[in-house]
């Protein structure tokens, strides 16, 4: 979780897979900000999973996930993030560090993966 201004999503003191959601957005915003913390498997990406429902649920149809602080991810991300895409709902990752990065490359060369935002190879985001 973050020490500056953010308002986080858990309380609990952080954990793999620490979840937290930063520049909350006004009501009537469709962008939900998630930031994402630690290892990413099955059972960490639960909230994570909860929160892209709710949020769908609420009228939020853009995602922009934060994976700068993820150490380790699985598919369980890549499920996350097919819950959230849908009915024209759109998600952008950004600061993907090398796990996520590898994850979303293996998904695209399996052609369900996300289409890049303009950046260079190796680029560090990714949109879905």
């Amino acid at each position: 979780m973050s020490t500056s201004s953010t308002s986080p999503i858990l309380s609990a003191p952080p954990a793999p897979g620490d979840i937290s959601r930063h520049s909350p957005a006004p009501p009537g915003e469709d962008t939900l900000h998630v930031r994402l913390r630690g290892d990413i498997d099955h059972f960490s990406a639960a909230p994570l999973r909860a929160i892209l429902t709710a949020a769908a649920a609420h009228g939020r149809t853009r995602l922009v996930l934060d994976c700068a602080d993820v150490s380790f991810c699985d598919s369980a991300l890549l499920g996350a993030l097919a819950l959230w895409r849908g009915e024209g709902r759109t998600a952008e990752v950004r600061d993907a560090p090398p796990p996520v990065r590898r994850l979303l490359a293996l998904e695209r060369q399996l052609g369900a993966g996300p289409r890049e935002t303009g950046l260079p190879p190796g680029g560090r985001e990714g949109a879905y």
